[in-house]
């Protein structure tokens, strides 16, 4: 018991540190690109890039050593810092490789510990508090980076990020017992049926609101101050109701019904972009989307846990198609993008959306 509560703990405390350092600094990341002359197409097209390669990564890895990879996974998040700290032309390209690296050292064995415990009748809770901590976490970190930008300036942020992110490297090497797992990649994914088509819109919809938004919103965010109130803002949306409807999930065990409500509000949501044309508007329309987002992602996590063992291999195969969903859509937004077309990409996303209760009532006919 004591094992399993303390590894429960050491994947929380290093998810929150890593989630803090990056809502400190990787979230201005946009802003800065912009700020360096890059446009809304190139943007997306970086992670186009990053998405692409943690696919290929994750594919050609077979064993997972959990403490080595942890803590490799900070130090290249360290190296990103750093990397953007000496800016040039080619700091664009290491990004990006660096986070397609991420992916598949630090995000596939910290999903593992961090859910290794979960079961049943509390997956939607367990992948609530997932998400919770992001949104809390998101109240406070983003207005002290904006408080180093404008008194320090970048270089100091993305120094400083790159120093703090030595102390959970160090901690990750001394706390984290040694673990070692094998996942091979098409016996994994043969095990992964009914659950690829599935995830891979999820990814799509992950990376609506995590790259879509950030970035479309340069149209009416313009400083780091706006950039870091608007981050704040979202983070107090909606974590309190997930956390809610999540345990009442787990209870009745009745996930269709919520999913099926709330991926139909959240298509209608990513519609409601193509009218926006003030900052009101942006503000109104991505508060329904966040509200809506933030409640109905632990409940899609929960649908996916609830009928595979997760394991390792289980995590090894969502990254896969979680980025293998974002790197395909994001592309087709890059396209759209480039061409200055916006709503083609609602119209994409909100037909995903209102297409992904549909192919968990056809693939996974066994949740209720």
């Amino acid at each position: 018991m004591k094992k399993s509560l303390f590894l429960k703990n050491t994947g929380l405390v290093f998810f929150v540190m890593n989630t803090t350092l990056a809502l400190f600094m990787f979230s201005f990341i946009p802003l800065f690109l912009k700020e360096q002359g890059y446009t809304f197409w190139q943007l997306i097209l970086l992670y186009v890039g990053y998405t692409a390669l943690a696919s290929l990564f994750v594919m050609v890895v077979s064993v997972f050593r959990i403490k080595q990879f942890i803590a490799t996974g900070f130090f290249l998040h360290c190296l990103a810092a750093f990397s953007f700290f000496w800016y040039s032309p080619a700091t664009i390209y290491v990004y990006l490789i660096l986070l397609g690296l991420i992916t598949l050292f630090y995000w596939v064995p910290l999903n593992y510990l961090f859910f290794e415990h979960s079961q049943r009748e509390t997956n939607a809770t367990r992948s609530s508090w997932y998400y919770l901590v992001s949104g809390v976490i998101s109240v406070v970190a983003p207005l002290l980076g904006v408080i180093v930008i404008q008194h320090l300036g970048y270089p100091w942020l993305f120094g400083l990020t790159a120093v703090l992110y030595v102390i959970p490297f160090l901690m990750a090497m001394k706390m984290i017992p040694e673990e070692r797992k094998e996942a091979h990649f098409w016996q994994s994914f043969r095990s992964f049926k009914g659950l690829r088509t599935i995830t891979f819109c999820e990814g799509a919809l992950h990376f609506f609101g995590g790259v879509i938004l950030p970035v479309y919103g340069l149209l009416f965010l313009h400083s780091e101050s706006e950039v870091g109130k608007y981050l704040s803002y979202l983070g107090l949306l909606g974590v309190i109701i997930a956390l809610f409807l999540s345990r009442k999930s787990d209870l009745s065990q009745k996930r269709k019904k919520y999913l099926y409500a709330l991926l139909l509000l959240m298509g209608i949501s990513i519609a409601s972009f193509m009218v926006v044309e003030t900052k009101f508007g942006w503000y109104v329309a991505v508060s329904f989307f966040t509200i809506i987002s933030t409640i109905s992602a632990p409940l899609r996590l929960a649908v996916s846990m609830d009928v595979k063992e997760v394991d390792l291999w289980f995590w090894k195969i969502r990254e896969f198609s979680l980025n293998a969903g974002r790197a395909t859509t994001l592309a087709i937004a890059a396209f759209f993008f480039y061409y200055g077309l916006y709503f083609p990409v609602f119209i994409l996303f909100a037909l995903i959306a209102f297409s992904y209760p549909l192919l968990v009532g056809y693939k996974l006919k066994g949740v209720r």
